[in-house]
């Protein structure tokens, strides 16, 4: 035991660590003293200080260039570029775009519950003008405009369990908020020259919305769609122009469409596509711009 512990050894360790912590006869603390510590201290005061006072100024400075309302990169310069896209709901699992009409009432209620959730947001809706006479853009405007959810849930909703009960489910919509977008409608004429839209929306078309087309990915996925005829949307088939540009305004509030698909042939999976469709939207399949896509199956 002797030979592992040499007690002579340990007292001097202890000694000279007491000595570094105090020594008496120079008045030193940790092998400094008196003088050296003012020192020490002062110049660490003076560096900690000129660093905050760096750090704080480049915050001040960044804060200089940040606008309240408007965001500093725009357009295609900002981090979500300057093409909107489109969402859809429901979708309460975020791992899987297929939407799936069933006699599970738990599943059911997780659709109902996702898009209930989005709706929520439009009951108490401020600042905001009516727009239903409105046909054009609004650049200036710093209100917006009021979205009748009445209009939307007339044929699909809760009750109903937004079609899904009976197997003619409704998917719900938006165009995605893109600040100082504004889109650019063709005319009556240029529309019927354009090969990105439909003839379906050529024979209707009017220049006052953003017009959204929903079709099958596939020739099956057509067939099994059913007629264009029997592919509602409400309370109409686009975005109405007077809700853009998004400027930031207070409490803002996106227009919503529902198409609901009525005649859906049962027991098989359909890929299924909606474009948005205005001159100022590049459509992309495969970035996913302008366009959206996911899966209908009807199990009832």
């Amino acid at each position: 035991m002797g030979d592992l512990f040499d007690i002579d050894e340990i007292r001097g360790t202890v000694a000279d660590f007491c000595l570094f912590l105090w020594n008496r006869e120079k008045k030193e603390f940790l092998g400094r003293g008196r003088r050296s510590w003012v020192e020490i201290t002062v110049f660490y005061i003076i560096f900690f200080g000129i660093l905050s006072a760096f750090f704080i100024s480049t915050i001040v400075v960044f804060h200089k260039t940040i606008d309240d309302v408007e965001p500093k990169l725009q357009g295609d310069s900002s981090l979500l570029g300057g093409n909107p896209g489109l969402g859809f709901r429901p979708m309460p699992d975020f791992k899987t775009t297929l939407i799936r009409a069933s006699t599970d009432s738990m599943t059911i209620e997780a659709y109902v519950n996702n898009i209930n959730k989005i709706l929520q947001k439009y009951k108490n809706q401020t600042n905001t003008v009516d727009c239903s006479s409105m046909n054009e853009t609004r650049p200036l405007a710093r209100d917006h405009c009021y979205f009748n959810t009445s209009a939307l849930t007339e044929h699909c909703n809760e009750e109903n369990g937004y079609g899904l009960k009976d197997g003619q489910p409704c998917v719900l919509l938006k165009l995605n908020k893109v600040f100082g977008w504004t889109p650019n409608p063709w005319t009556k004429m240029e529309i019927q020259t354009d090969f990105r839209v439909p003839s379906s929306i050529k024979d209707v078309y009017s220049p006052s919305q953003i017009w959204v087309h929903c079709h099958g990915e596939n020739a099956g996925d057509v067939d099994n769609l059913g007629h264009a005829t029997e592919i509602k949307y409400y309370p109409q088939q686009g975005f109405p122009v007077a809700y853009y540009p998004y400027l930031n305004q207070e409490n803002y509030t996106s227009p919503l469409v529902f198409v609901q698909f009525r005649n859906l042939t049962k027991h098989v999976g359909l890929m299924v596509e909606c474009i948005a469709l205005d001159r100022n939207i590049k459509v992309d399949k495969k970035d996913k711009e302008g366009s959206i896509h996911f899966e209908l199956l009807v199990d009832l």
